[in-house]
């Protein structure tokens, strides 16, 4: 469940640093889907859902703080995923380009850079 936790925080933050700057309505949008979906999440043996949100919440935090780009976030989620395909299930993956398209939606229109983004997750996630 962790390397899944942190390949979720990998990606919601390179759409939500997609355009130079995470901000707080991008990260409440993370939070409140993930709160609300985390039957997903307990499916990957976390029973309350609440480490997971916790985990995906810190990385947010942990990547900002950093100064993570939008293209290094997003190789580090190609890593975990690449490592760990048999846990990312079709389910995880619709769910994962959910949260990504609201994260994306949820400071203004969407961007160019956003929908490159995007664009690349879906051809990731829809390989398999």
């Amino acid at each position: 469940m962790e390397q899944v936790a942190k390949a979720i925080g990998f990606i919601v933050y390179a759409v939500a640093s997609a355009d130079k700057h995470v901000t707080h309505e991008e990260k409440q949008v993370v939070h409140d889907i993930i709160n609300e979906n985390w039957k997903i999440l307990a499916d990957h043996e976390d029973p309350f859902g609440v480490r997971a949100l916790d985990f995906i919440d810190k990385m947010m935090v942990v990547l900002d703080e950093k100064k993570v780009d939008s293209e290094e976030a997003f190789r580090l989620f190609k890593k975990v995923y690449d490592e760990n395909r048999e846990r990312f299930t079709p389910g995880m993956n619709n769910f994962i380009v959910t949260i990504c398209i609201k994260t994306a939606a949820a400071f203004n229109q969407m961007n160019k850079a956003e929908l490159v983004l995007l664009s690349r997750i879906e051809l990731l996630l829809k390989a398999d």
